[in-house]
């Protein structure tokens, strides 16, 4: 089963770096702007709260009035207390009275409290030396505090009407402040969990095809090798999901590659040693003569030995410790070699071979035993499948810094299907797997391995109808730099 993994969008955030960053810039943006805003308008409505309680507005007028009836009717200030402490209840404030010469007349609280008045410019300047009921003793500096003026009907002065500050009442500041870290919590903790679920919306997101990659790598590991999933999109996530999708291919075809090596090796093996123990019991029962007995047995010996050594070979190359007898080689020669060793079998089949190798065709630095083994392999494969009256082509031409040749036949053909799996060990794209058709299966494997540990490549090209061609490269060694004049 597959799943879609990968994303599509803007080309600027198919990165999943970006996507993460911009997901981390917009969670930390959108909590900054949410705790920035909640904040301000929990502090302005803690701050209007504060002033409305604690910074009420003074209307004097009121209470001025009631005062100025009270000394007309009264004569005096004497009593005046029971007037000015409701209101000073109202305003949270300490309120004075001061006669037309700046003493002290009446108070709010106590008159005792006060153990100093003085006054100048009609309460414009006041200092005042208060004493509480413990003893402890303070000063205040006041210049123009809030104050009215109190007239008889004519306008002569009767005093001063003179409001105080409030009293330092050490739980008001305390109790905004804890308002106000009250609300900045709350907006913290909204912007954060605002932040949590948006940062968790967009994880999940970005890290659903994580999961389904894991999980798919999980159930491959149980041994499902047929897990695969669906990888879309340009980010790292959809290339590491078609890194996922090869790495199971290659692992799909070397497990069936393993179980196929068994059963190639047994089956490679049964034909020549049944036909070893049939000769055999023909000879015991005396149904043939000892020397064709000995001559069946020699052959398929040397079937036997060929296919050891083949493998044998195959395992060394693919181990990295086959040996290699490096020395500048001109393939040219070495392609006529080749046709020339495999000129009977050519012959017998009517096939013609054509070749094309310039003169000028660069050297290379191989082995030659192991070049010459790779050029009988692929004249060997084109013979095997050119039909009688057919050519094979044999061309080689440099191609920057390398040399390329290729082996094309005018056989059938190989359908497309088969030709990722042709330079596999024991692979024939003839299901009927016989020795006259398709070889023991060995032959491209070996071709690959010493291409390859000459530092070279392989590949094959074909269409069904209309044969096939199959081709090797070699590295052209660097030029020696030339060397410079010794000096003298």
């Amino acid at each position: 089963m597959a799943r879609a993994i990968g994303s599509q969008g803007s080309p600027l955030i198919h990165s999943l770096r970006w996507r993460l960053l911009l997901m981390v810039a917009a969670v930390l943006a959108i909590a900054l702007g949410a705790v920035g805003l909640l904040s301000s308008q929990a502090v302005k409505v803690e701050l209007r709260q504060f002033l409305q309680t604690h910074d009420p507005p003074l209307d004097l007028a009121p209470v001025g009035a009631d005062l100025t009836s009270y000394r007309l009717r009264t004569g005096g200030w004497a009593g005046a207390r029971r007037l000015l402490e409701p209101a000073a209840r109202r305003m949270e404030r300490n309120l004075l009275i001061l006669d037309p010469a700046g003493r002290l007349a009446a108070a709010s609280d106590p008159e005792e409290l006060y153990e100093k008045v003085e006054s100048e410019g009609g309460g414009e300047r006041l200092s005042i030396v208060l004493r509480d009921d413990r003893g402890v003793r303070s000063e205040l500096q006041l210049v123009s505090p809030p104050r009215l003026l109190l007239r008889d009907p004519e306008g002569a002065p009767l005093g001063v009407l003179v409001v105080l500050p409030p009293p330092p009442g050490p739980g008001a500041p305390g109790r905004f402040v804890v308002r106000v870290n009250r609300a900045l919590l709350l907006a913290g903790l909204a912007a954060g969990a605002a932040g949590l679920l948006l940062s968790f919306a967009l994880s999940r997101r970005i890290l659903r095809p994580v999961e389904a990659l894991t999980a798919a790598a999980r159930r491959m590991e149980s041994g499902d090798l047929s897990q695969r999933v669906e990888a879309s999109g340009r980010d790292e996530i959809a290339a590491l999901a078609r890194a996922f999708n090869a790495m199971a291919d290659r692992r799909a075809t070397a497990e069936r590659l393993r179980r196929d090596l068994v059963s190639d090796v047994a089956h490679e093996l049964r034909s020549p040693l049944t036909n070893i123990r049939c000769q055999l019991e023909a000879f015991q029962d005396g149904l043939i003569p000892p020397d064709a007995a000995a001559s069946s047995l020699h052959e398929e010996a040397l079937l036997l030995e060929q296919l050891i050594d083949d493998l044998q070979e195959l395992a060394l190359a693919e181990a990295g410790q086959l040996e290699l007898e490096r020395a500048p080689l001109g393939l040219r020669e070495e392609i006529g070699q080749a046709v020339q060793a495999l000129r009977p079998r050519l012959d017998e089949a009517g096939l013609r071979v054509e070749m094309e190798a310039p003169a000028d065709l660069p050297t290379v630095d191989a082995d030659a035993r192991r070049i010459g083994q790779i050029l009988r392999n692929l004249l060997g494969n084109a013979l095997t499948h050119t039909p009688p009256g057919g050519t094979i082509r044999i061309r080689a031409r440099a191609a920057g810094r390398e040399v390329e040749v290729t082996v094309e036949d005018t056989g059938p053909g190989i359908p497309p299907e088969h030709l990722p799996f042709l330079f596999e060990r024991f692979y024939r794209a003839d299901p009927s797997r016989s020795r006259t058709t398709g070889g023991a299966g060995l032959g491209l494997a070996i071709v690959k391995q010493l291409v390859e540990a000459h530092g070279g490549r392989v590949w094959v090209e074909s269409e069904p109808g209309r044969g096939a061609a199959f081709g090797f490269s070699l590295p052209v060694p660097q030029e020696p730099a030339a060397m410079s004049a010794l000096p003298r």
